[in-house]
Formats: structure tokens, sequence, C-alpha cells
């Protein structure tokens, strides 16, 4: 709504009427000329290669388009991947990514196999407010909120109230910068691919969304019908349907096609009876009585927080996006009831380290979406994944949207429509309603995927095909994707090698790192000092017992080297063939692993009851006698360390 200043007097008034009758040159009226949408070249803020292969630019196009006045632009963040045909396609591929507020262009790495660049061009983008466009809509007031509502003694409203203010403070800073929020939606967005279209070149493209970007990718559609040849729509986000007031049906029915898939499968079923009620009486019995952990913050302060039933409910609800960690989904689950709660902690620690941008999410979902949601902000009884997030988007007031933001469209655009079996977030019946109003669309349901199908092998080659030949239908039954696999029911479940592969790969954390590399050198020391230890066997001096407590503690050196040389083997190993396999840990076999520290520890307390012979061996050296006093030490503490982590 347009709201303009009271009138000082009736002249005013009529001086007003008059001249709004008369046609005025802009400059004299004082407004500003719209910036023509433009797309420029310019320097990445990353590395990308020289080779001519990746192009980085920018897209320049009016902050509103509702008020041209202004003078505001917003920049956005494009980066296109060349074909590696010789003669590629005319129409490239525009990939538009979740969220909403999920960037995509720093992560071209991912795209650079992808069959899609075999004969077309691929353009990625950071949607306005995210990522490397300009201005960001970063919130980090929510992200510590998020942190201090997990706090041991909060209870759940006042959790709630701290987010809820969070998100409106961040609001209010970046309304305070300038920043006109009501234009950072999926309006505005879908207008911008426009007109990059146009900027391009373009006549068409094709257009493939996931989760949230479908909704842009229909959007875009509906505002630029011409300029699309073909659509691939996975896992969508219906503009029609409720997102908040449909969450928790979604949510139980999610749940219930897990459950119902372990009592399926025969050895899950005997290893996991009644998982159900398993899952749900441990999560009871979390609300009762919560459990404090501590997790790693960005920076790398340790904060401690309260774990309870929501946070198990969290955990499987965002594990069930992914097809490769639904199998060992039943075995968390074992082990939160068994009393380790350590994944659940690790889930929270890495919450905080995404790069959604949240300002987008909650401006774009309290603009497009919660004002239209029939669920009240106090929400129903059970589980809701969305508990506080319509609340928080309605405190950014960034506006209401238009009529066509949440109506259907229909189109006779050629259009492949996916959906995994296990999503929890958006259910395969809002897919299936989606592709009935594509007069050539295709529907695919893949029982045994998650959230974004199309990022399995076989549907990405499917989709890839799909693109080459729109008129041809996609028929996806022979792929391995369809099947549900088998549950694994055997596992050494342990949260340390994922937080020590975090630690040392991502983080780059130096005190991990150096405690790591002490360890193996000291060890290593220790195996050398084996052959010393029988070179000087017969020398004058030398008491049997100091001999026999030196070679103990070189043994117990091999012991634990050998440890720690084979359970950092069989991380990488995981994290190389079997990646989601390693947030739960690591195959069965690797609990054997627990012996060789075990046979370690009476040679290292040999050791240490031979500390008083070393001092009074005439033979050894000051250095000596501080090296094998620093080694007894350290494989001490080094198996409290492995015990306490439950790995020993």
């Amino acid at each position: 709504m347009d709201r303009r200043g009271g009138r000082r007097s009736s002249a005013a008034f009529f001086l007003a009427a008059f001249l709004s009758l008369v046609p005025l040159p802009r400059a004299l009226a004082g407004e500003i000329p719209p910036p023509a949408p433009r797309f420029e070249s310019a320097e990445c803020p990353f590395e990308i290669p020289s080779d001519g292969s990746v192009r980085y630019g920018r897209l320049v196009v009016p902050e509103n388009r509702q008020k041209p006045g202004s003078g505001r632009t917003v920049s956005i963040a494009v980066l296109i991947l060349k074909s590696r045909s010789d003669h590629p396609r005319p129409d490239p591929v525009l990939y538009l990514e979740g969220g909403p507020g999920g960037p995509s262009v720093a992560y071209y790495e991912d795209w650079l196999a992808s069959p899609i660049l075999a004969h077309r061009d691929l353009v990625l983008f950071d949607q306005r407010g995210v990522g490397n466009s300009l201005p960001s809509l970063d919130c980090p007031e929510i992200r510590t909120a998020r942190m201090a509502a997990s706090s041991p003694g909060l209870d759940g409203e006042a959790a709630s109230r701290l987010l809820v203010d969070a998100a409106g403070t961040c609001a209010a800073r970046i309304r305070e910068s300038g920043i006109d929020l009501s234009a950072y939606n999926t309006a505005e967005s879908a207008r911008d691919l426009a007109d990059l279209r146009k900027a391009l070149g373009l006549r068409q493209w094709n257009l493939y969304g996931i989760s949230y970007g479908t909704r842009l990718a229909l959007r875009l559609l509906r505002e630029d019908p011409q300029g699309v040849r073909s659509i691939v729509l996975d896992s969508v986000v219906d503009p029609a349907a409720d997102e908040f007031g449909e969450a928790p049906a979604n949510a139980r029915a999610a749940f219930g096609r897990l459950f119902s898939a372990v009592s399926a499968d025969p050895e899950a079923r005997k290893a996991f009876p009644g998982l159900g009620e398993t899952f749900m009486e441990t999560a009871a019995r979390l609300d009762r009585a919560p459990r404090a952990a501590g997790i790693r913050a960005p920076g790398g302060e340790t904060v401690k927080i309260e774990l309870g039933g929501a946070d198990l409910y969290d955990a499987v609800y965002g594990f069930l996006y992914d097809p490769d960690s639904i199998p060992y989904l039943p075995l968390l689950i074992g082990a939160v009831a068994s009393g380790d709660v350590s994944h659940l902690a690790m889930v929270a620690e890495d919450l905080l380290y995404d790069d959604l941008s949240d300002g987008l999410y909650y401006a774009l979902q309290g603009h497009d979406e919660a004002p239209f949601s029939k669920i009240p902000p106090g929400g129903e009884d059970g589980y809701d994944p969305l508990r506080v997030e319509r609340t928080m988007a309605l405190a950014f007031g960034s506006g209401v949207a238009d009529a066509e933001a949440n109506a259907p469209l229909s189109s006779d655009v050629p259009a492949l429509v996916l959906a995994g079996g296990f999503d929890p977030i958006t259910p395969p019946e809002g897919s299936r309603r989606v592709a009935k109003r594509f007069s050539r669309g295709t529907f695919l349901l893949f029982p045994g995927q998650g959230h974004a199908v199309s990022m399995a092998p076989g549907p990405e080659k499917l989709v890839a095909a799909f693109l080459e030949d729109p008129s041809k239908r996609p028929d996806g039954s022979g792929l391995g994707e369809n099947r549900v696999r088998p549950f694994e029911t055997r596992l050494f479940m342990t949260s340390v090698p994922y937080r020590l592969y975090t630690r040392v790969f991502y983080d780059r954390d130096q005190e991990t790192i150096a405690g790591i590399l002490f360890l193996a050198v000291l060890f290593l020391a220790g195996v050398v000092s084996l052959v010393f230890t029988w070179l000087g066997r017969h020398r004058p001096g030398s008491s049997r017992w100091g001999l026999a407590a030196r070679f103990a503690g070189g043994g117990a050196a091999v012991l634990d080297g050998a440890y720690m040389a084979l359970f950092a083997m069989a991380i990488v190993f995981v994290s190389e063939t079997a990646p989601a396999m390693l947030f739960f840990g690591l195959p069965h076999w690797a609990v054997h692993l627990a012996w060789l520290p075990r046979l370690a520890l009476p040679a290292a307390a040999l050791l240490v009851s031979g500390i008083p012979a070393l001092f009074r061996d005439q033979g050894l050296t000051r250095q000596a006698r501080g090296f094998f006093l620093a080694l007894a030490a350290a494989q001490i503490l080094f198996f409290l360390l492995i015990r306490s982590l439950g790995i020993a």
C-alpha cells in the first residue's frame, strides 16, 4: 500500500490534484529513471579456471520493480559453465537452487562432471540476497539465537521467543541499512531471471529446479513462458500447498514410510522390533530428562547445549532427505535409545555451519507463504519440523505476496517431475499434483530416494536425457534408485570418526591436528626406541627391570601407533567409499581395533612401574629418561581419552 503524508491545507490538496493531471518529465518530478537490467563480466571472488570453461559475471537489476524511482539496485552473482561440446545446443540449462536462500555459484565444481554439460551450458546464480549476490541478507543474530535457544534449562517457549526476537532484530537492522525487504521474494527473483535470459541474448533455456528452486521455476514459467523450452522439477514445492500448515502431517507420513520399510526388511525387522514405538518412547524420555552435550561453535568455542525429544525428531527428519543416510537410521535410533546422544549433538553442531541466507529465507517466506498459512502461529500438538519458522518469517514484516504467488500453474511446456518416496518436506503427493497440471508432464516416483532425487547417478542421467529430447517420455523403471536399500544392522556406532574428519579436513583445527601429530610422532619414536633398547641391552649399568620397562613402552607404542594408523585408514576408506556412513560410525570390523590399545595398556603400565628403575640406570641419558617418562604419560592419557570417547 502506498502511504502518503496528510494534507496540510485544501490549497495544497487542489494544487497536488492539478499537478497530478499534468505529465511531467521524471527529472522534474524528482524521480530517478529505473536502471535498465544489464549483465556485465566481473572478477570472481573465488578461484575459477582461466581457460574460458567458466564465466563469471553479475546481473544488475532494480531492487524493487514496483518502486522504480528508488534508484536502488541488486547485483546478482551468475556463473556459466561452458559445455564440453565444441558445438553446444543454443538453449542452456538454468539451475535453480533450493532453500530458499541456498547459494549455488560457489559450488560450481559439483557440476563439472554433470552429463548436462555434454551438450549444453549450465547457468548457476545466487538468488538476490544470497551468497555472492549483493546486498547480502545474512542474519548473525539468528545464528547466535539458535545456540542460545539450545542452552540447558531453557524451556521451549523461551527458546521460541529468543528466535522470534532475533528475527525481528535482524529484519530491523537490514531495513535500517536501506534495504527494501518487500523486494526479496519469489516474484522479484523470477523477474530477475527473465531479465537475465534477455541480457544473455538467449531465445530460450531449460529450467532445472530442486526443492524451493521448483517454486521459483514455476513462477519464472508464469512470468516468462516464451523463454522456457522445457522444465525439470525435482522434489516440488507446490505453490498451492500450505507449506507450514501441512508440515506436521508430511513429517508423520515420512516417519511412517520409514518404519514400514524397516518392517518390510526381514533382517532389520529382526534387529529392530517395534522401531516406531522405540523412536517415540525415546523422544518422550528425552523430553522428560533432556541430555546435556558440548558442541563446537564457529570460531572454536565449545558450547553446552541441551538435547530433547525434538532433537531426535529433527535428526531423523533431516536424514530422510538423504537416501545414503536412510539405511543407518534404525541404528541411530537404537544408539539414542541406549543413551548415546553424541550423534544428535553433531547434528546440532552441523546446523551452525550451513550457508543458507537466513535473511532471504525469512523475508521470502514471510512474504510468499507465512501470511497465507491456515495454521495458527501456536501450531498443533505433536512434532512440527517448522514449529517456529512461520512466526519468525512473519516477524520480518516483508509484506504480502500477490494472488499468483500461491496459485497453481498449468502449462503445455514439456516437464519432468521427480519425487522421492522418503521425502519428508516435499512429499510425492505434492509433486504428483503439480505434474498433472502439465499437459506434457511426466511424473516419476523413486521409492528408495529422499529429497533432491536427481542428485543420484541414475536420475541425473535421466534428467540429461530428458533435456536433450523433451518429446521423449523418460523411463526410470530400470534404475537402481527405485529400490529401497536394505537397512544396516551392524555398525561400529560412534561419532568420533566424523568429528575428527570435520575437525581436520573442514575446520583445519590446529589444536586437533597438533594433538594427533604429537601422539603419532611420540609413538613412532617409541617404536624406534625398541631398536636402540635392543642394541644397548648389554650396556653396563642397565637393570633388567629398566630394560623390560623400555621394551614394554616400545611395544605399547607399536600397538597404540598401529591403532591410530588403522583407525585413520578406516576413516579415509569410509569417506571415499561410503561417505554417509562416516557420520554414524565405521564398518563393524573396526570395533575390533579397540583391542590394540587395550593390549597396550598393560605394557604402558609396566613402563610406568619401571620408571624408578630407569632413573637408576646409569647408562641412560637425562633426555632418554625424559622421553620414556613422556611416552608413559602419553600412553596412559591416550587410553583414557579414547576410552572416554567410547572407541576403546
